[in-house]
């Protein structure tokens, strides 16, 4: 018998090529191309993603310079604010040394005064004025009523005379000015609450003649 040739060749007369599992790209060469868009989207992705971060570290760092300029800006208006209050300072603690080395009232009067206008005029200059009531109509985003009391000199709805002092900034109304309001004319009110009594009464008179009728 004769031995089959190890190298025989197959029916069909050529050697298949094995292709199962190998990877090998087909004809059409597709797998090639989605490697290929596939390795570009991960190198799209790795650029957005250093771009992201390199913008967010950015933005950080424009915070932290922002907080820090804001920070600064406050602590030169509060600044500029203590230099002009500092001599006003200075003055009160003069007045108080002279009232104790030669007790004078008029004389400290008079000079409190004048350090009050002087803690007035450093607060002007930072824009900051009181806020002006008396003999004025009330206004609720200026003025805050704390009483309303009857009056013969004043209109109803106006202000009779200021508790505590109102400042604004500007426009900005920083606190608002405490005051006590007129309700008018304390005989209006007392009309006002026997009216309804008045009225009974005369109920009760009407009834009591249709009675004897």
């Amino acid at each position: 018998m004769t031995r089959k040739k190890e190298n025989e060749t197959p029916p069909g007369g050529r050697d298949e090529p094995e292709t199962a599992g190998t990877g090998e790209a087909r004809p059409d060469g597709a797998p090639a191309e989605a490697d290929d868009a596939l390795a570009a989207k991960q190198r799209e992705c790795e650029e957005l993603l250093d771009r992201y971060q390199r913008l967010a570290a950015e933005f950080s760092n424009y915070q932290k310079r922002a907080d820090r300029r804001a920070t600064d800006e406050r602590r030169e208006a509060v600044a500029d604010l203590v230099l002009d209050l500092l001599p006003v300072i200075d003055n009160f603690e003069r007045a108080i040394a002279a009232a104790e080395a030669t007790p004078d009232f008029d004389a400290f009067h008079e000079g409190v005064g004048l350090v009050h206008d002087q803690l007035l005029a450093a607060l002007k200059k930072h824009g900051v004025t009181p806020i002006e009531a008396a003999e004025r109509a009330f206004d609720p985003e200026h003025h805050e009523a704390v009483a309303h009391v009857p009056s013969d000199e004043h209109p109803r709805g106006h202000v009779m005379g200021e508790v505590r002092k109102g400042y604004r900034l500007g426009d900005r109304t920083l606190r608002a000015t405490r005051v006590a309001v007129s309700s008018g004319e304390p005989q209006a009110e007392t009309d006002e609450a026997t009216a309804p009594n008045d009225a009974s009464a005369a109920a009760a008179d009407e009834d009591a003649t249709e009675s004897d009728e």
